[in-house]
């Protein structure tokens, strides 16, 4: 055993294998695996009571650091036998904040699990030292089997067959011993790569962030940087615009990615095509080879139906808030949304804002008194959305409300970015893997808000799971007016491509775009407006070429790939379809090729061809989490494809 000091932390990679078996009503760990980093010392328990056990009797000495690949499953089993059997309270104030580690008690625990079910850490007070769990799928947001082959280590994942009657203290066989052995040593590698390059937070967005911050000088930071949700509006702005503070206003312009699949070319069949894929997308608009200059510091606001000359000069970025109905254009792509609305589906790339009831479009409504309510819609853009606006959709009874602009900057991001593109482009294995994750996750620490609502965990007599929700709004928020602008510059780049492709919904040329792609039925020569290079930042890689396709609707069509980066390939079929796990692909693609489904379900609708890949379709193999007596069992049940063959929306 490694020899640490007293006052050093202990880190380990872990896993848990759990029963799965036919009509189970509870579950249990019956293999608990773990491996010092800098060892390859695998210690495989056969209960986490033994797992424990052991690493209680190493925290008298030490702080211990548990990694686990998704803390949400075996945190699952963590929590209830902290609580049912090691007796612990959890460490919570009265109105349900975390207490700090000083001030935990001894066989104390408490967690970090966001409202929306995103588990980060556990710790364990234990005497005067702690157990802390930590989720890696944060750290390294890829499966095992990628992470062993992006970080190119010694040992691989292996497959095992999780079905079976098993039970904590049962045999473990030497097959299955081996692949529990290989989980945990890939995860320990990957881990050992990624400390010494230091980075050794929890999450890759603050690593990202840390590593950021490291480039710019403190003061240069605060004053680019302030903390627009502390920043109070006065009372005639409140009055005006319904928000308390800078952060909330900006916000309201926060959009994702364009995802959207032109009306009327849905469930057709497409021959000879291409996929384009643009070379880091984000990094590129980050980038002052983009062109694009970023708000930085205090924003000055107006209120009324202009746009003041200040905030038009070209070192300016504003914000606008308009009201307006609007209409797309002849020949344009639409791309505009409304979020939270009873009038319209928050999916929806809008052609217009009046309202459809009844099979019908309505520009005005009534209500049950017969009073005309206005239909114009308020919508709070970045100046990127607001000039692509007017330029896709004519504008009707456009009424300015308010704005604001902010000093702008170009090149901001450059140091870091030039960093990892450089290390990216001339390197290989587990240093370009990272330096992929870093060009690609610093944005979004950009748009984090001060939302930390959280969950409070606790088990019922059967020693199942419940949770009840906590708000709370005391979280450091990122610096939102460049976190909206990032991805507003991103959707522009990709919308403009697009249009350029697009020569109506009867003609040739662009069908599907998906924040990073697009996706035309045109030969590669054919497809103009944009400059093509395999590793050119602002440019798109030539990603495949195609035969024959079929598009469903968004982030769900198939690809018959002839070319790979305008390289001849063997053929095959790229299924993409939002919540199919791979297994059901695996399924879909047997079909595709004639080949026998052993196990297939008698209620089964399994597609044998492109054209019969759509709503309704039936495949089994999907693992459905269900929280039961000692912690979840994932339930093997149907992919179903529910719903309309056409949906288009923004992620």
């Amino acid at each position: 055993m490694r020899k640490t000091s007293q006052s050093s932390k202990r880190y380990f990679a872990c896993d848990f294998e759990t029963t799965v078996f036919e009509g189970q009503d509870y579950t249990e760990v019956w293999s608990a695996a773990s491996v010092e980093l800098h060892t390859e010392d695998v210690r495989v328990d056969h209960s986490i009571d033994d797992m424990f056990n052991y690493f209680f009797l190493l925290a008298r000495d030490n702080d211990i650091v548990l990694y686990f690949h998704n803390l949400k499953f075996d945190g699952s089993f963590i929590i209830p036998y902290l609580i049912s059997k090691r007796k612990m309270k959890q460490a919570f104030t009265p109105d349900g904040k975390a207490k700090p580690v000083k001030y935990m008690r001894s066989s104390t625990f408490n967690y970090i699990i966001s409202d929306m079910g995103q588990w980060y850490l556990i710790t364990i007070k234990y005497g005067k030292h702690t157990i802390q769990i930590r989720d890696s799928l944060k750290l390294m947001p890829m499966s095992l089997k990628a992470i062993g082959k992006g970080y190119n280590t010694k040992h691989q994942k292996l497959d095992m067959e999780y079905t079976g009657f098993r039970y904590a203290g049962c045999n473990i066989t030497p097959e299955e011993l081996e692949y529990i052995r290989n989980d945990v040593l890939v995860l320990k590698e990957a881990l050992e790569i990624m400390f010494a390059e230091g980075h050794n937070r929890l999450t890759i967005g603050s690593c990202c962030m840390g590593e950021y911050k490291s480039t710019v000088d403190k003061l240069e930071w605060d004053r680019r940087f302030p903390d627009v949700y502390k920043m109070e509006l006065d009372d005639v702005l409140k009055q005006a615009t319904g928000n308390q503070n800078v952060g909330e206003y900006i916000h309201e312009s926060y959009r994702g990615g364009w995802c959207y699949l032109v009306r009327g070319k849905e469930c057709k069949v497409y021959k000879q095509g291409v996929t384009c894929d643009v070379n880091s997308l984000y990094p590129s608009m980050m980038h002052s080879e983009s062109g694009n200059i970023y708000p930085v510091g205090v924003p000055n606001f107006w209120i009324g139906d202009y746009i003041p000359d200040e905030a038009l000069q070209p070192d300016r970025y504003y914000f606008i808030r308009v009201k307006t109905r609007f209409y797309i254009k002849e020949g344009y792509l639409p791309f505009i949304q409304i979020k939270r609305s009873m009038l319209y589906k928050s999916n929806e790339m809008l052609e217009t804002s009046d309202v459809y009831n009844d099979k019908y479009c309505h520009r005005q409504l009534t209500n049950e008194d017969g009073e005309i309510i206005d239909t114009r819609v308020t919508l709070t853009m970045t100046m990127t959305d607001w000039i692509l606006f007017n330029e896709h959709y004519d504008l009707v009874d456009c009424e300015i409300l308010s704005g604001c602009w902010f000093f702008a900057e170009k090149g901001i991001f450059d140091d870091y970015i030039n960093k990892y593109r450089e290390i990216k482009t001339h390197s290989k294995g587990a240093k370009r893997t990272i330096a992929k994750l870093f060009l690609n996750n610093l944005y979004g620490k950009m748009a984090t808000s001060p939302d930390s609502s959280h969950k409070l965990a606790d088990i019922d007599e059967d020693i199942i799971l419940h949770f009840t929700q906590i708000k709370e709004m005391d979280k450091r928020a990122g610096y939102i007016p460049i976190g909206s602008a990032i991805t507003s510059y991103a959707r522009n780049f990709t919308i403009r491509a697009a249009q350029k492709n697009y020569h109506g919904k009867d003609k040739r040329g662009f069908i599907y775009a998906d924040t990073d792609s697009i996706h035309c039925d045109l030969a590669p020569d054919d497809v103009v407006g944009i400059k093509i290079h395999p590793t050119d930042f602002c440019a798109w890689k030539m990603e495949s070429t195609w035969d024959k396709a079929w598009f469903v609707r968004q982030k769900t069509y198939i690809e018959h790939i002839i070319e790979n980066d305008r390289e001849p390939c063997e053929p095959y079929y790229d299924i993409k379809c939002a919540g199919m796990p791979d297994v059901c692909k695996q399924r879909v693609l047997k079909a595709f090729n004639g080949e026998e489904i052993e196990d297939k379900k008698d209620d089964e609708v399994i597609p044998t061809k492109m054209e019969e890949f759509h709503v309704g379709i039936k495949v089994w193999g999907k693992l459905k989490p269900k929280r039961i007596s000692g912690g979840v069992v994932l339930q093997e049940e149907y992919y179903t494809m529910k719903g309309n063959n056409y949906a288009f929306g923004m992620e």
